[in-house]
């Protein structure tokens, strides 16, 4: 039994120490700095622990096991690196860092940033207000050219789904879609194909 203790306790020693050597081996690559080092760490030792009870000593050796293990999760933090939303070549400055304005004036980058672009980013909207304006303006024009039948589903579906809208104008979906097909042609005609 007291093999077995030896035998885990130095399974541990050599995890600790091919987590601590890694996360060194990562600073300088996909944005991963010094600072990085002990969050990274603590991600493959978590990883590990929450991996342990899966270890067959049937299928491989626990030093096999422990190195793999490490290796794919080096490997997922390199893919979530890399995502778009998180890909840490995008970042080219702090919102605190302070730039000259059009003015010759310091201001932090903040200030420089409009709204409807934070709003955008963090999926509040789609569009700008100016945009959404124009789309507005652009469609309630479409609308007032439609047949009477074909703007009374116009109307519906610009407020709820296909299957809300049927149910609403007492009419099959299949119907509907019929509708829906005869009415893209106005809207693509008016270039707002992208917006359908």
């Amino acid at each position: 039994m007291q093999a077995n203790q030896k035998q885990q306790q130095e399974i541990s020693d050599y995890a600790a120490v091919l987590i601590r050597c890694k996360a060194r081996q990562l600073v300088g690559r996909a944005g991963f700095t010094w600072d990085d080092v002990e969050d990274l760490e603590q991600e493959m030792t978590l990883d590990l622990l929450s991996r342990l009870p899966k270890f067959d000593p049937e299928k491989a050796a626990h030093t096999t096991f422990v190195a793999r293990i490490v290796e794919r999760k080096i490997s997922n933090l390199f893919r979530d690196r890399r995502r778009e939303k998180r890909d840490y070549r995008r970042e080219f400055g702090s919102l605190n860092d302070h730039i000259q304005d059009g003015e010759g004036e310091t201001i932090e980058r903040a200030y420089t940033i409009d709204q409807d672009d934070v709003d955008i980013r963090m999926g509040h909207r789609h569009r700008s207000r100016e945009e959404e304006a124009h789309l507005r303006l652009d469609v309630s024009l479409v609308m007032s050219g439609l047949p009477e039948d074909l703007r009374e589903i116009a109307e519906v579906l610009m407020k709820t789904t296909i299957t809300e809208a049927a149910k609403s104008l007492g009419m099959p979906r299949s119907t509907l879609y019929g509708a829906v097909g005869r009415l893209r042609p106005f809207f693509e005609n008016a270039g707002l194909g992208d917006y359908l």
